[in-house]
């Protein structure tokens, strides 16, 4: 009797057992759903909150770069003619050549388009704006060999570069609303901050050089040649280069000047900083001054493109180091250098 009743306890229990683990079974399967309901909901929203300010920031229908544009433009009058400069953050460096040109010529609005870490893609982007809201008698656009391109055809290496960094520079070419995200970061946790790289900076370091060029070189340590000689990717991203340059040649009217001055890596001036270069582990650059970078620019038709090779070139073999020793912008020696070169090329502009 014992037995049996122990039986039908342990049936009991059994079955009891069962019930518990099927409705927990149950519940969970229910909760699952609600969860993977709401994920994808939330993705969705997600998309689809990216696609419309991906679509309103390519078609700007607001003023996305309106923040770095006032906070460079503090006086500009109506009454005064405008010459208009676009550039990225050699042109937007503080107390640079436009600082210079503002204090030589006061009686002309030097309106300063650039934004640090844009390229011709966004210049194209901003120019139909600027332009229409500050007709200009002139138009500088400024271009940096470093850069440029792979901002156009960023450099992917999943063997070298984080996974985030990665991802971030594959969905770049597509989503370029997250090269404003980027920047707008970027200001906040930049490596290159002009008010600490002193005139007198330490020398030339391999460990205190500018993190972004390093990683830049271990993406691939051939790329400024890449660049230079437009090879590989980099030919693709020239012809998109220089669509973009044709686009602001029709923005403008023809009787307005268009000059594209091209900054030249660090590496191309001097032997030296070659040498540097080679040092931070990238191949040793080209430095030839007609280029194949600057002869494909040229081949755009109504714009003047100045190459200030040869003048760094001599300001340097005059002991003037005209780039920081541990970043690859130019410092303020560099920076009235540029000035004093663009003066002579543009002098009938601010006559």
């Amino acid at each position: 009797m014992w037995s049996n009743l122990r039986k039908l306890a342990t049936a009991h229990t059994t079955f009891r057992f069962y019930q518990i683990l099927k409705l927990v079974l149950l519940n969970w399967k229910n909760t699952g759903k609600k969860i993977w309901k709401r994920t994808w909901q939330t993705l969705l929203v997600l998309f689809c909150t990216l696609m419309v300010l991906e679509v309103a920031y390519r078609y700007q229908w607001i003023d996305f770069f309106k923040t770095e544009f006032n906070a460079l433009n503090k006086n500009i009058k109506s009454n005064q003619p405008n010459v208009l400069v676009f550039g990225d953050s050699f042109t937007a460096y503080p107390n640079g050549y436009v600082s210079h040109f503002r204090k030589a010529h006061p009686e002309i609005n030097v309106v300063n388009c650039s934004m640090p870490g844009s390229g011709p893609y966004e210049m194209e982007l901003m120019a139909s704006r600027r332009i229409s809201d500050y007709p200009p008698k002139a138009v500088i656009y400024q271009m940096y060999v470093g850069n440029d391109l792979t901002d156009i055809d960023p450099l992917v290496n999943w063997g070298e570069l984080s996974f985030s960094r990665n991802c971030y520079w594959s969905v770049k070419p597509y989503f370029e609303i997250f090269g404003l995200f980027s920047r707008r970061l970027s200001g906040l946790q930049s490596d290159f901050d002009p008010r600490k790289l002193k005139q007198d900076d330490a020398k030339f370091s391999r460990k205190l050089y500018s993190p972004r060029t390093k990683m830049m070189i271990r993406a691939e340590s051939d790329y400024i040649n890449h660049s230079i000689k437009l090879k590989g990717d980099m030919h693709d991203a020239m012809e998109d280069a220089k669509a973009s340059i044709q686009y602001l040649r029709e923005l403008v009217p023809k009787k307005v000047p268009i000059f594209i001055v091209i900054i030249p890596h660090f590496s191309q001036v001097t032997k030296e900083y070659n040498k540097n270069y080679e040092q931070l582990s990238g191949r040793k650059s080209s430095m030839k001054v007609n280029y194949r970078f600057v002869r494909e620019i040229s081949k755009v038709k109504g714009v003047n493109v100045l190459n200030p090779m040869r003048y760094f070139r001599e300001m340097e073999s005059n002991v003037q180091q005209l780039y920081y020793s541990n970043d690859p912008h130019l410092n303020e020696v560099g920076q009235k250098a540029l000035f004093d070169f663009l003066s002579e090329e543009t002098k009938a502009i601010w006559q």
